[in-house]
């Protein structure tokens, strides 16, 4: 799991693996030095737009206001303990659960995140009952980024788990995305078929190769725009195959990264001169899971649509829906 976290100004001083062990819940300071060796940590000062990339080594010693990213192999917890959290329920019957996830929430728990995740929900509201080969994620036959919204579906039975997971590993499910995107798209109908890999210059994100690329998986997504907007426009991506990052970095190769997108974008925010306190304003990936098309174990399709929380909503023209499921040869 990928924890991307701002040094605070009272960190000055102090040295970057002592800091990371006292941020993360759950991470050892050995834990923390032997990932920062790997080569799984990543430090950035200054503004976004010229950042200026520090070695990562355990005895960096802190300023305040640095960016740094750790990547923690999943690891269980010790334990992933039920929470009483409020979730909005889309469909539930004895066999499959389908949530709208907010925005921020964590999908599983894992070193820095053992509490308030949509795991910790499902099990405050169902109990041991949810299906599971890793105890930390019961019934999930998918994920979404933490601060991706909408929604996310969960298995209630063992036989319901293992039929979701080939679902989606046969591409027999839809997904369509609502994404707010910079500039204005040349045309109304926009797709990227490059091929996804890790990068070989930053181990956080992913990147887009040439279609064949030996280190690479196949990709493609397509786009269609929904509104155009003044400096920016909103699109329906609809993603064929499951990559990660898959939506995020072939907008941003199509030239129009996701707004607000601290990774594959151009800021961490949106608008760039907002308020903190103007709702208008983003602070996360204005990338929303729109609508789900699944096969049910029982038979026929659920076809359910999230509408986008406020954050997104307000930066739109006006309401907008998802397409009708029929009207385009990608589901």
């Amino acid at each position: 799991m990928l924890h991307t976290l701002t040094a605070p100004a009272e960190s000055a001083g102090m040295r970057l693996d002592v800091w990371l062990e006292t941020a993360l819940d759950g991470c050892t300071r050995s834990l923390v030095s032997r990932l920062i060796k790997e080569g799984r940590c990543a430090v950035e000062s200054g503004p976004l737009d010229a950042a200026r990339v520090l070695k990562a080594k355990g005895g960096l010693f802190l300023s305040g206001g640095e960016r740094i990213s750790l990547e923690v192999p999943e690891i269980e917890p010790m334990s992933a303990v039920p929470e009483d959290i409020p979730l909005t329920i889309l469909h539930e019957d004895e066999q499959i659960v389908v949530i709208d996830k907010p925005p921020g929430m964590v999908v599983h728990p894992a070193i820095g995140h053992p509490r308030g995740t949509l795991v910790n929900a499902l099990l405050g509201r169902y109990g041991a009952t949810l299906p599971s080969g890793e105890a930390w994620r019961p019934g999930l036959a998918h994920r979404l980024d933490a601060d991706t919204s909408g929604v996310i579906c969960v298995a209630r039975t063992p036989d319901a788990l293992a039929f979701l997971q080939a679902a989606f590993k046969e591409r027999r499910v839809g997904k369509r995305y609502l994404a707010l995107i910079h500039g204005a798209p040349r045309a109304d109908f926009l797709e990227c078929g490059a091929w996804l890999g890790r990068s070989a210059k930053d181990f956080r994100k992913r990147a887009a190769f040439p279609t064949g690329t030996s280190s690479a998986k196949e990709a493609y997504t397509s786009v269609t725009v929904r509104a155009r907007c003044d400096g920016y426009a909103a699109v329906e991506a609809r993603p064929r195959t499951g990559r990660t990052h898959q939506v995020r970095v072939h907008l941003a190769t199509l030239g129009h990264p996701v707004l607000a997108d601290a990774v594959y974008g151009r800021s961490d925010r949106w608008p760039l001169n907002a308020r903190d306190d103007d709702r208008r304003a983003l602070h996360r990936q204005a990338l929303h899971a729109w609508a789900l098309d699944v096969p049910h174990p029982s038979g026929g399709r659920l076809r359910l649509n999230a509408p986008p929380p406020l954050d997104m909503s307000s930066l739109l023209p006006g309401p907008l829906t998802p397409a009708p499921w029929d009207d385009h040869p990608d589901r």
